[in-house]
């Protein structure tokens, strides 16, 4: 037995080391792509989003040989919503360095993937909450990377940890849309973190911004209440009316906002009705959200969603400080 414990040693020494894997992303206004490849070849440049749901474009299933049908069984169409196509999930090419979509259920096919009608068309397809559970991945927004960590990876440096919130129900995980609670004007505020949040900017709010990003970019999101919460308490934030196309939504500009003791900002906060979030989105969230954090608020950090273990970790890179420690 006194021999045991060299060869455990050596056994363990031939097990290969898990490391992460850095995905084929593009980065597009704070917004993220990612190209991903089908078994059959096909290439695929599928959109992301933590706030999203799976979707396959038209096109991209004609191009993949897929069968696109309407629901038939139950446990179909609440993956699709009402009036929606499915077809079976694409399978992923045995190399590929992207996780699979999951497969329990058909995919949803639409014939535009476009975040509201009117607005350009992204990619093939959306890869939303369904695809990012159960993973560890790190956006590092100033280096334009998004990479897929080994499950046991743990944080070095100066990360800063803070737990998030997901849909459970009986100790079991129902939804994986990440809650997280941020500071704005030194009170906690509820949102969901959404990498997808977008919006397409109207010529004037574009004029008005003048910061020379695209007109489509990632934005965050706030509940008309606290918009005008916000507006009353301060007057002097700047809003822009009819900032948005085709919803002509207006938009705030709010300071600074607190995320894990890291201060970022000036961030862009575009208006939605109370029930997008209060009681649309707060139905697939673990507590009551009152807006989104998207890319643009994450812009000049790294950030490591640990979905297993519910945490997240950020680090300042650029255009954000840090607080010390106690304050």
């Amino acid at each position: 037995m006194r021999h045991a414990a060299p060869l455990v040693a050596a056994m363990l020494a031939m097990v290969p080391t898990p490391v992460p894997k850095r995905l084929q992303a593009r980065f597009d206004a704070d917004r993220v792509y990612v190209e991903v490849r089908a078994r059959n070849g096909a290439t695929l440049e599928m959109y992301t989003d933590t706030g999203g749901g799976l979707l396959l474009s038209a096109a991209a299933a004609t191009r993949l040989g897929l069968t696109v049908r309407t629901p038939v069984a139950p446990s179909e169409k609440p993956a699709s919503g009402p009036g929606a196509r499915v077809t079976d999930v694409p399978a992923f090419a045995r190399d590929e360095t992207a996780p699979p979509i999951p497969s329990d259920r058909p995919i949803a096919v639409v014939s535009k993937v476009a975040e509201i009608p009117g607005w350009p068309e992204q990619g093939d397809g959306i890869l939303g909450q369904a695809w990012f559970a159960g993973h560890v991945w790190t956006w590092n927004y100033p280096a334009h990377r998004l990479t897929l960590r080994p499950d046991r990876w743990r944080p070095t440096g100066a990360a800063r940890r803070m737990p998030i919130g997901f849909k459970s129900a009986g100790g079991k995980r129902e939804l994986n849309f990440p809650r997280i609670v941020v500071q704005v004007d030194g009170r906690p505020l509820s949102l969901l973190l959404d990498t997808g949040a977008e919006t397409l900017l109207t010529p004037q709010a574009l004029a008005a911004i003048h910061d020379g990003e695209p007109a489509f970019r990632a934005t965050s999101m706030i509940a008309q209440s606290v918009f005008e919460g916000w507006e009353t308490a301060h007057p002097d934030w700047r809003v822009i009316e009819d900032a948005q196309m085709v919803t002509r939504s207006r938009m705030i500009e709010v300071p600074s906002v607190r995320i894990a003791g890291i201060t970022v900002g000036p961030v862009w906060f575009t208006e939605r009705t109370d029930a997008s979030f209060h009681k649309f989105m707060s139905a697939m969230t673990d507590a009551r959200v009152e807006g989104s954090l998207g890319g643009n608020a994450l812009a000049g950090l790294v950030m490591t969603l640990d979905y297993p273990r519910a945490q997240a970790w950020f680090t300042c890179k650029a255009h954000c400080t840090v607080a010390r420690a106690g304050t």
